[in-house]
């Protein structure tokens, strides 16, 4: 495309950029000699879009994903997660095993309250394993869990489908409640007799953990929600339910017997490490025609953008705006898609769905430190239902830098699907205020998602402006 050269007075431009203000017209008219000129410049350039996948994304939460699912389009996810424990608030252990009948315990569950996506019906098992080695404060995907759990000694395998909505009257969650074998937690309460004012740090040396790992079937995922806002309870936990003699005049005379239980959550204050393999995803990369975006298997698309031919068609002007803008192609239709990247906003949620734009050599700190993008060096879009694309409306300011730091390297750009956490007002029916969203942090989106972007005939679009002086 030719660049379009266009002649405005200043008062054309403050028209233009100040909203059709009258009195800033007149003073724009007054103050501007006569044959200045501002020069307007329109172009485009071309860019490139590829697939890239990354080694590992950083994964800090204390939400969980447990199962397994195909896509047509990006293969297969495995997904399961290790994670500690943490006694309930004002936990005694030494009257804990005092009031036991017997010292012993009746019965133990593990607990999940999840939603889930896929084959409601799809046969799955959970295999669970003892943690045999403290967890590090590693959270990036590339740690394999195997290599601290003890894999020849599982402590249980459970059959279910995502289908288990069996919490009366409660028809958003569904409830795994797998039954672990008594020996195996008498031993960790026997060992709790002697600590009676202990730490998170004393209780994890005797109970390290466990890891939970999806090992037969194919066709729904569990998502675990830890950090549920609507309540302060864990979603993953061990009841432990035992009895205990209690004063009191039972209907046979004397103390009675009274059932009780004691949980133990996974909550913020310990360690939780998810892991993701993925499958079947060669085709990503070999399609050229396509870049794709996929999470949480790391799979982003890398942007090319040619800086010496902006400053060749344009130089190095004041840049009024670069707008970039990704068209999506139709997904692959069938009955469990996955679904778009960056929807924006979710009802009853303080957590968007983005993509974010991005220089590589930022991503560790950006998202190590919870960022949010600025507008300078970070940008962040949502997907439009009306254009199927994905609009950055401005990033002059990037391509301004790379222009007066880099004129001569091409500027390479990662597109990444993230979720941001933001606060926002309420309005007087007490919903959220979606127009008043602040970002506060920026995460790696773990819901899994996918999308193609066309990468043929891709360019962004530049206006540009200059200031011609009439001496």
């Amino acid at each position: 495309m030719k660049t379009k050269i266009i002649f405005l007075s200043l008062l054309t431009a403050f028209i233009s950029f100040s909203c059709q203000d009258s009195t800033i017209s007149e003073v724009g008219t007054s103050i501007m000699p006569d044959g200045d000129k501002i020069q307007m410049y329109e172009d485009t350039v071309a860019i490139t879009l590829k697939t890239i996948k990354a080694d590992s994304i950083y994964a800090k939460t204390i939400n969980g994903t447990l199962g397994e699912y195909y896509d047509p389009t990006f293969g297969t996810l495995n997904a399961g997660f290790a994670c500690q424990f943490f006694p309930a608030i004002g936990f005694d252990s030494t009257r804990f095993i005092t009031d036991m009948i017997d010292g012993k315990i009746d019965s133990v569950y593990l607990d999940m309250y999840y939603s889930y996506m896929g084959d409601s019906l799809a046969p799955m098992e959970l295999t669970v394993y003892p943690i045999n080695k403290p967890l590090e404060k590693n959270y990036y995907t590339s740690v394999n869990p195997e290599e601290f759990a003890d894999m020849a000694n599982p402590v249980t395998r459970f059959a279910y489908t995502a289908n288990n909505q069996n919490i009366p009257n409660y028809s958003l969650y569904g409830r795994l409640s797998v039954p672990l074998p008594v020996e195996w937690a008498q031993k960790y309460v026997d060992a709790l007799k002697n600590n009676k004012d202990m730490s998170a740090n004393d209780f994890i040396k005797i109970f390290p953990g466990l890891y939970l790992k999806s090992t037969f079937g194919s066709g729904s995922l569990l998502f675990i929600n830890n950090s549920s806002p609507y309540t302060d309870n864990a979603y993953t936990e061990m009841v432990i339910q035992y009895r205990t003699k209690e004063p009191g005049e039972s209907y046979l005379g004397g103390d009675s017997t009274v059932t009780r239980f004691l949980v133990w959550g996974v909550t913020k204050e310990v360690i939780q490490i998810n892991s993701y393999t993925h499958s079947n995803m060669d085709n990503l990369f070999q399609d050229n025609s396509t870049a794709y975006l996929q999470s949480p298997a790391g799979v982003f698309t890398e942007i090319t953008i040619p800086i010496d031919s902006i400053i060749q068609k344009i130089g190095k002007k004041q840049f009024s705006s670069v707008k970039l803008s990704l068209k999506t192609l139709p997904r692959n239709e069938w009955n469990y898609s996955l679904t778009f990247p960056g929807l924006g906003f979710t009802s009853n949620s303080l957590v968007a769905s983005k993509l974010l734009l991005i220089q590589p050599d930022s991503v560790k700190n950006f998202f190590e430190q919870q960022q949010i993008a600025n507008n300078v060096t970070s940008y962040t879009a949502m997907f439009s239902s009306s254009s199927y694309t994905y609009d950055f409306n401005n990033i002059s300011n990037i391509i301004r830098y790379a222009i007066d730091h880099n004129p001569n390297e091409k500027l390479k750009l990662w597109v990444i699907p993230v979720k941001t956490s933001f606060t926002a007002s309420t309005n007087v029916y007490g919903s959220t205020d979606y127009s008043t969203a602040t970002d506060f942090s920026t995460s790696y989106d773990l819901y899994p998602t996918g999308v193609g972007l066309q990468s043929a005939g891709q360019k962004i679009k530049i206006i540009a402006s200059d200031l011609h002086i009439n001496n």
